[in-house]
């Protein structure tokens, strides 16, 4: 990720539509995993600039881990009641991981180049019974200057996203896309970037906090699909989206 996002996302993580929706969608599926994991520590790999650890620390003991030092800082700038750790999955968490019941893997592997051999890391590394949930971008017809100037590789197709823990020691509980709602106004946002060779906020990005009525209109939009997400928990095999602007997996470890 080029540096200047760090900037951007340590300025709107507490307050953007999307940052704010995805939280309201995934924090209830944390909740049924650590309801059988009571104590246990919730890691979040990648964690960027510290937001989603800082929401989920009122509710659970959690570590946020990244390789960038300027993240951290930025992080613990912020969030100083947060424990953060400047470091690399998965050398500088073993020592966590007799008590950790969840790792996050939000939108990180795609920063990746071997997104499979890191996943096959994490996997390996967890007890058994620890979960990972992992979500990434999706769609390869949005790529756009965002992931450029994110530092993406790639977006996911659902074949290649599955296939990243395929023949591993690792049962899905639930897969899906989502964003779904909004994929065809991000679509068409993301094609008039591209047809002018530009993007929709600040710094090559897609990131800008838009009045508040949008805001939260587009929040709720977006939020709207965390009853039905949930409700494919251990539950029906078709998924609870069949396209959008993200995928999600939440996978468990060994047996």
């Amino acid at each position: 990720m080029k540096p200047e996002m760090f900037a951007i996302h340590a300025d709107v993580e507490s307050r953007h539509w999307w940052f704010a929706a995805r939280r309201r969608i995934l924090f209830p599926l944390i909740r049924q995993v650590m309801a059988d994991h009571d104590g246990d520590l919730v890691v979040d790999v990648g964690c960027g600039t510290g937001g989603t650890v800082a929401a989920l620390c009122r509710e659970y003991d959690c570590l946020g881990i990244d390789d960038s030092k300027l993240a951290i800082d930025a992080a613990q700038t912020a969030y100083p009641q947060v424990t953060f750790r400047h470091g690399c999955m998965p050398y500088d968490i073993r020592d966590v991981t007799p008590r950790t019941g969840l790792y996050l893997l939000m939108d990180v592997l795609e920063h990746v180049e071997d997104d499979r051999a890191f996943l096959t890391d994490l996997i390996v590394l967890a007890r058994p019974g620890a979960h990972i949930l992992i979500t990434v971008p999706a769609g390869a017809e949005l790529w756009s200057c965002h992931d450029v100037t994110a530092g993406h590789l790639r977006r996911y197709d659902l074949d290649a996203f599955v296939s990243l823990w395929r023949g591993q020691d690792a049962a899905p509980r639930l897969v899906t896309f989502f964003n779904s709602r909004l994929y065809p106004l991000i679509r068409l946002a993301r094609y008039t970037g591209n047809y002018f060779g530009a993007s929709c906020g600040r710094g090559g990005s897609d990131f800008h906090v838009p009045p508040y009525p949008a805001n939260a209109l587009l929040q709720g939009i977006f939020a709207g699909e965390g009853g039905r997400i949930l409700s494919h928990l251990d539950g029906p095999e078709t998924m609870a989206y069949g396209r959008g602007v993200s995928l999600l997996a939440l996978i468990r470890c060994g047996n």
